[in-house]
Formats: C-alpha cells, structure tokens, sequence
C-alpha cells in the first residue's frame, strides 16, 4: 500500500540521470569543438560547455552541493579569464598564437605579470578538483565520462597559461593537470560541502587578487 509511490519515484532518478548525460554529453561536444579549433570561437564559449556540464552536475546531486558546482565554474570561468585579461584578447586562437611566440602565459614576465597567472592557474586548477568532486563516479561508464570531463577542464586551463610549442610537452601538462585535479577531486568528495566552499571560496579569492594584480602593472 504504501510502496505505490516507488514506481514514480524510480521513473524521476532515472530521467534526470539519462537528461544529466545527454547534458553534460552536449557540453563535452560544444567545449571539445572550441577547444580543438575547430570551431573559433572566445574562451567564454568554452565556459559556457562546462556550463552545461554543471547543470548535468546538479541534477544529481543535493542543493548545496549544486551551489558549490556553480560556484567552482565561477571561479574556473574566473582564473580563464584572468589569461585573457593578461593578453587582452578573448580568443582561444589569439592566446595560443601570443603563446607560441613569447612562450606559455606563466613565464613570460613582466614578474607580476607571471605571479598574478600562476596564482589564477592554480586557483582554477583547485576550482576544478571541486568542480569535480560531485557526483562521483559509481561504476565504469561513470567514470569514462568524468575522467572526459576532467580532461577538457585541464585542457582549457593549459590552453591559457601554459600552451608550449612542444605536443609532448603539452601533453604532459594536460595529464598532469587532469591528475591533479582529479586527485583533489577524490579528497574533496569525501568530505562535506562546507569544507568544498570554503576551498572553492579560497580558490575565488586568489583569482580575484590575481586579476587586480594584473590590472595593477597594466
């Protein structure tokens, strides 16, 4: 008698689990099109992939963790800007292309100009690991697709601050930044979502002195 409700109840769990994958699925398609060059387009469209990716994020987990996402795209959205406010251009192609010839946005000086960028990387690769961090993957297929997920956040972060002309060395940046990232990530799950804002609260924080620490020597 009391047990009719289940159906229902199961049917709902089931449709926003199928909705978040075709969700985050289309996000993981529009930030690898912009990111790969094959589509041109500025860094907020890539933002705006993990977006949708975010919004596949909270459909699955409580409300407060939900807010925590949101709040780590922020700050991941905040540190890629911060390369962009360094070269002063929005486009993917146009910071490469900067890039390539002065070298990788961390090292080319002046000095307050590379610490402001390390500060915003790493606040943005620590807002990744959160970004991360819910839902955790429960079984194989889960687990390709976050490992997808974390791959395309690390890939954006290196496309902005650390894009050597070297393949081989780019891709050991890529897999170090996925590893680092998913690393916190796995720490990060297992803890409560108050310690998962008060980091992602911390990482914002440096990239807001990262971006007046730019403005600053402008």
């Amino acid at each position: 008698m009391s047990s009719s409700p289940a159906p229902s109840s199961d049917f709902q769990a089931s449709s926003a689990a199928a909705f978040s994958v075709g969700t985050r699925a289309a996000g993981v398609v529009i930030a690898l099109g912009y990111l790969s060059g094959i589509v041109p387009g500025p860094i907020v469209a890539v933002v705006g992939g993990l977006g949708l990716m975010t919004y596949g994020h909270q459909l699955l987990v409580e409300r407060r963790a939900a807010l925590v996402a949101g709040a780590a795209l922020a700050v991941l959205g905040g540190a890629l800007g911060v390369a962009a406010l360094r070269w002063g251009a929005l486009g993917l192609s146009e910071i490469r292309g900067v890039q390539s010839v002065l070298g990788p946005t961390l090292l080319v000086g002046p000095p307050q100009s590379a610490v402001a960028s390390g500060i915003a990387a790493g606040a943005g690769l620590v807002a990744l690991g959160v970004w991360l961090a819910l839902p955790w993957p429960s079984s194989r297929g889960t687990f390709v697709g976050w490992g997808i997920e974390a791959v395309i956040g690390a890939v954006a972060l290196v496309s902005v601050f650390f894009d050597p002309a070297q393949p081989g060395l780019w891709t050991l940046a890529v897999v170090a930044a996925s590893a680092v990232a998913g690393g916190g990530a796995w720490l990060l799950h297992k803890v409560a979502d108050v310690w998962r804002a008060a980091v992602v609260s911390v990482a914002g924080a440096a990239a807001i002195a990262a971006a007046a620490l730019l403005v600053s020597v402008r």
